[in-house]
Formats: C-alpha cells, sequence, structure tokens
C-alpha cells in the first residue's frame, strides 16, 4: 500500500473516532440525566413534626408536618403513597398549588427550571383524614440536594383540636355541603401563624372533634379516648409508635381543648374537665419539665372560658408559675368557615391576640 492510501485511511480513521466521541455521552453528561431517586431518610431532607422515618418511607399523619429540601434539578417528583391527604407547594417561599394526592397515584412531577431551588411541603389536613407516607423524591434528569439554612432555634408546642387543625379555615361559608377536605389548610392556623410571626417552629398535637375529657357528641360525660389519650404518639392511629418526647423540647405550649367537652350535652362535670386539663399538662411537665404553658379559651363559651381560667389558678397554686390564661376573642359570623369553624381571616385575628399574650412571657 503506498502513502497516499495510508494517509486516507489514517485520515478516514480520525473522522470517524471524531464523530464517536462528539455523539457518545461523557459520563458526566450520562449522570446529568439519569433518573435519580433519593431515599426518604436522605440527611439532606428536613422533617418538622411527628413523624417516623425509614430508609423505605416517612409516615405521619399530625397536622402541618412539613418535609422540605433544596435542590438543583429542572424537575422533581414527590413520591407520595396516599390518597387521603393534601398538601401544600411553595418554592422559595412562594407558595403554588395545592396537590391533592390519589390512591392510584405515585409520582407528582414539579417543574423548577435553572438553578437551587428550596422546595417546602406542608400537609393541609389533620389526622382525622388518615396517616400519609413519603416515599422519597425523584430527580428524572439528574440533580443534586444542598443543605437546608438552619432550623428557627424557637420551639412551640400546640396542643387542641379543630381550631388548631384548621377545620374548614378555607370553606365559603357556615355550610359546606358535607365536604371537608378540600377547605382544611393546617398551614393557616392561629397557631402556626402566631409561630411564624414568632420565628418559631411548631408542632401540632391536634384532632378535630377531640376533648380534654369528652370528645364531640358523645353520649356519655366522658370519653374513653380523648385528646389526651393520644399525646405520647407519634401518629395518632398507631399505638405501636411512640414518640421520643426528648427528641423536641418546645419553648413553650399553648393549649386550647375544651369546644368538644362543652359543645354538646351531657357536658362533663366541672371537676372531672379540670382534672383532665391537669392531666394532661402533668404529661407535658413529664415531658418537658417547667416549660411555659399557655392555656387558651375563647369568648364563645364563657362558662368554659371560666373553667379554663380555673385550671390555670390551680396549676400556680401546685407552684406551677409559669401557666397563663390567654382569652380570645370568638370570630363574629361573617368570619366563620364550615361548621362554624374560624375562617382563615378569623384565624389570622386570633394569631395576633395569642402572640400579643406569648411576647411578653419569653420576652420575644
Amino acid at each position: 500500500m503506498n502513502s497516499i492510501w495510508l494517509h486516507r485511511l489514517f485520515f478516514c480513521v480520525l473522522i470517524f473516532l471524531s464523530a464517536c466521541s462528539s455523539q457518545a455521552p461523557t459520563s458526566t453528561e450520562k449522570a446529568a440525566t439519569e433518573r435519580v431517586v433519593i431515599a426518604p431518610n436522605h440527611p439532606q431532607i428536613r422533617y418538622t413534626g411527628r413523624v417516623a422515618v425509614s430508609a423505605e418511607a416517612a409516615v405521619y399523619d399530625w397536622a402541618n408536618v412539613q418535609i422540605e429540601l433544596k435542590v438543583k434539578a429542572p424537575q422533581i417528583e414527590l413520591l407520595f403513597e396516599d390518597g387521603r391527604n393534601d398538601y401544600n407547594l411553595f418554592i422559595d417561599g412562594n407558595w403554588q398549588k395545592v396537590i391533592v394526592t390519589a390512591k392510584e397515584q405515585q409520582a407528582y412531577p414539579v417543574d423548577l427550571g435553572e438553578g437551587e431551588h428550596r422546595v417546602l411541603i406542608t400537609k393541609r389536613t389533620g389526622p382525622n383524614f388518615g396517616s400519609g407516607t413519603f416515599l422519597g423524591v425523584a430527580l428524572p434528569q439528574g440533580g443534586k440536594l444542598f443543605n437546608l439554612p438552619p432550623r428557627p432555634s424557637r420551639k412551640i408546642e400546640f396542643i387542641g383540636d379543630s381550631y388548631t387543625v384548621g377545620y374548614g379555615n378555607e370553606g365559603p361559608g357556615v355550610d359546606c355541603g358535607g365536604v371537608y377536605r378540600p377547605y382544611e389548610n393546617s398551614y393557616l392556623t392561629f397557631a402556626t401563624i402566631a409561630a411564624r410571626e414568632l420565628n418559631a417552629e411548631s408542632h401540632l398535637t391536634a384532632i378535630s372533634g377531640y376533648g380534654a375529657v369528652r370528645n364531640y357528641g358523645d353520649p356519655n360525660p366522658t370519653s374513653d379516648t380523648p385528646m389526651p389519650f393520644y399525646y405520647a404518639r407519634t401518629l395518632m392511629e398507631r399505638d405501636d409508635l411512640p414518640w421520643d418526647l426528648a427528641s423536641w423540647k418546645p419553648d413553650a405550649v399553648v393549649v386550647k381543648l375544651g369546644a368538644n367537652d362543652h359543645s354538646t350535652q351531657p357536658e362533663p362535670p366541672a371537676d372531672v374537665f379540670i382534672a383532665g386539663l391537669q392531666g394532661l399538662l402533668e404529661q407535658v411537665h413529664s415531658a418537658y419539665g417547667d416549660v411555659p404553658v399557655f392555656l387558651v379559651a375563647d369568648t364563645f363559651r364563657k362558662q368554659l372560658a371560666e373553667r379554663v381560667e380555673r385550671t390555670t389558678a390551680l396549676e400556680r397554686d401546685k407552684g406551677n408559675n409559669q401557666a397563663y390564661y390567654v382569652v380570645l376573642k370568638h370570630p363574629s359570623r361573617d368570619q366563620l368557615g364550615c361548621d362554624s369553624h374560624p375562617s382563615v381571616a378569623a384565624q389570622e385575628i386570633m394569631a395576633v391576640e395569642l402572640v400579643d399574650a406569648i411576647k411578653p412571657v419569653l420576652n420575644w
């Protein structure tokens, strides 16, 4: 073979190699387009609230449980095994939409675009709707998680009922036609609004329809399983998952219970109701020590307010000098949502009143 043919062959080989190298993706390019699934127990996924987390799933049922991450990816898929609960989606602090879970759907896509983004998911619905399961995050086109900023240093726990959960607070009025799931938003209750105003992280341990000693509509003056029965659980519906009360110690505890004890007959006797509230406070102090406790009532039921105020006085007589009584103004009819529960506007007013009561006590 002469030199001319050798040169031609060499030139063809160069063209072939060049074409291959320009078409075949590099390992970096391949990684950038591969689907990545991040487990729910990844250290850069943050949970707020009572959650049982493993490599397979994060399980929860209390209102306003939050899931947060910081990610750089053009698109993510939030993976849920649910169908009973709804979630708020925030991107970079801005509310985007409600994620309505469906039993037959697991992946919920979210477009993010270029750059790093902070994604926050908050559980709108309370434990009455059942538990939810978070299975992690998928990055269909690749991506990376980053560390989130530090958590707020302040912490407040709220123990309550439907007012704390946010039952019907986004409803069109008092009559919601027996449909409640779309109108419940625990991110916008007096509790969560007040906590954000105080720059505090919050846990909501609250169940709609449950009281200190008697649940709504019970034909007896007391119930076997009122709200305090569930207080130490990670999930309301699971007695096999006790919550580690030492894992999250609040700076203050706010208790608003009693509406369900007194809204239907037969009401519990005063001494029985007060003893029930004091029993709950014993659980609180056993877990957290001498923590400030705010016992909250509103102006709607005078007898209930008097009983809550009496409980506060008895606690102080026992030496619990950090027990405080707070009375909030009950909303007017034009500020009511489903079944005469406070609307978001009413919850905002209640939050202002609560913040005004808490600030001077905690020097916040």
